[in-house]
This record gives structure tokens, C-alpha cells and sequence, in this order.
């Protein structure tokens, strides 16, 4: 199950999807709402809707009796850690890239407060996203679909999202790879090492994409992330067929 990131679409998971369809992985792409049509429409949904989304597709595939790998980019992999920790819906293992635990823009932080501010909201109902896309290859990025600007609800609940994941860390037991783009002008790359010393599992793995920037589904070493998910999740379906005695 491949879930996109804050204010993308499906498509930023569809190199990775493809590729695991074509390995043999059954996939299916979550839409969260508000995305993919209006910047407007994410003033109209939060945190737990996105969340809502993700366990609901959980279901779909659980009841067709197949196991259930959940892939997220950046807020996809905020949510996929919170469905994990949450057991309404099982998991199996986990994907994470660019997971959001913490954002190098440090300005979204004060947004709440300054949202505060009598006639702020009315004058500007949306919030311009500044600096370029998080993908290096200048073609991709400007292909790459997301908003430009965004209602101010939607920073509010990302930060929640933040908090609610940052708490569900210690309750993923799951086997789980984390990759991140070394150049990653969204998250840092030292989010990894708070994943690996807080998350439950026994079973993490880690790998640092030299040449791509945030979104690594879809960078320059977007075939490479596919081969090191496809090599995990093999690994795991082994694990599953064949388990220690």
C-alpha cells in the first residue's frame, strides 16, 4: 500500500508502485483527502481524516486475506507509522521515506500563533509554499503535481500528525526500512537515527540516498529505492513462509 505525502498526489508513488507491480507485489495507491484537486479542500479535512483513508484501504486489502506492507513518503510514512503503532488495522511491515518527524522549516511552527492575529486569515486565506520542490532532477520537479499554497488549517494538522507520530514510535513492532535522500531540503537525514533508537522493532533497516533530495520515490535514484524496497519486502515475505523453528 503506497500512501503520497503532504499536499502531493498518488502519482508521486507510482515509479515505486510500478516497479513492485511489475516484481510481483500486489499494489494499491491511497489518495488522501483533500489532495489532488484545490488547495481549498484541504481547509476542509485533517489529520484524522488522512488517517481514516489509509486504515480504510488497510481493510479492503486485510479482507481479500493478503498481508499488508504500508510505504510512506514523508507524511504517507507519518501515517503509516501511526496505522502501525494503532493495530486497527494489521500491518506488516513498513516503508518509510523522508519520514516528517521534524521539518527544517522552522517558520511552519509559528503559523498557529500568527494565525491568531485579527484579519490575517481573511486578508490571506492561503499560505504561499516557498523554495522548489524536493526533487532534484529539474524535469521530474516540474512535472511533480502539488499545491503551491495552502489553507492554514493544514500546517495545524500536520504538526499534530507530527506529535501523534513522534508518540506512536515505540509502538511499532514491524519490520521496517527507512530511506532518505542525502540532500534533503525538507527533513533531515538525522531523522533516521531517531527511528532506529526509538522505533520498537528488532527488524530496521536504514539507507541514505546520496543523490536525491526529499522525495525519493520519484529523484534520480528512484530505481534504486524501488530495488531496495522490492529486496526488503522479499525478505519479509520469506520470513512470513519460512519462520525461524
Amino acid at each position: 500500500m503506497l500512501v503520497h505525502g503532504f499536499t502531493a498526489t498518488a502519482d508521486e508513488m507510482r515509479p515505486l508502485g510500478d516497479a513492485l507491480a511489475h516484481a510481483g507485489f500486489p499494489v494499491v495507491g491511497v489518495q488522501l483527502p483533500g489532495h489532488g484537486s484545490d488547495p481549498g479542500a484541504l481547509d476542509m479535512v485533517g489529520a484524522d481524516d488522512w488517517l481514516d483513508a489509509v486504515e480504510h484501504a488497510i481493510g479492503e486489502v486485510r479482507r481479500s486475506g493478503r498481508r499488508v506492507a504500508v510505504a510512506g513518503m514523508s507524511m504517507g510514512a507519518l501515517l503509516a507509522v501511526v496505522a502501525a503503532a494503532e493495530r486497527r488495522q494489521a500491518v506488516d511491515a513498513l516503508v518509510l521515506c523522508g519520514t516528517a518527524l521534524t521539518l527544517r522549516n522552522r517558520w511552519i511552527h509559528w503559523l498557529p500563533l500568527v494565525e491568531r492575529i485579527p484579519g490575517v486569515t481573511r486578508r490571506w486565506p492561503l499560505i504561499p509554499r516557498g523554495g522548489p520542490r524536493g526533487i532534484s532532477d529539474p524535469e521530474i520537479r516540474a512535472a511533480s503535481p502539488t499545491y503551491d499554497a495552502i489553507p492554514w488549517r493544514a500546517p495545524r494538522e500536520l504538526l499534530g500528525l507530527i506529535r501523534t507520530a513522534r508518540a506512536a514510535l515505540p509502538r511499532v513492532g514491524q519490520p521496517t526500512l527507512a530511506l532518505h535522500g542525502r540532500g534533503d531540503r525538507s527533513v533531515p537525514p538525522s531523522v533516521l537515527d531517531e527511528q532506529r533508537t526509538r522505533l520498537g522493532t528488532t527488524w530496521f533497516e536504514a539507507h541514505v540516498l546520496e543523490r536525491s533530495w526529499h522525495v525519493v520515490t520519484m529523484d534520480v535514484e528512484r530505481e534504486r529505492v524501488a530495488e531496495l524496497v522490492i529486496d526488503f519486502l522479499a525478505r519479509v515475505e520469506g520470513a512470513h513462509r519460512d519462520p525461524p523453528p
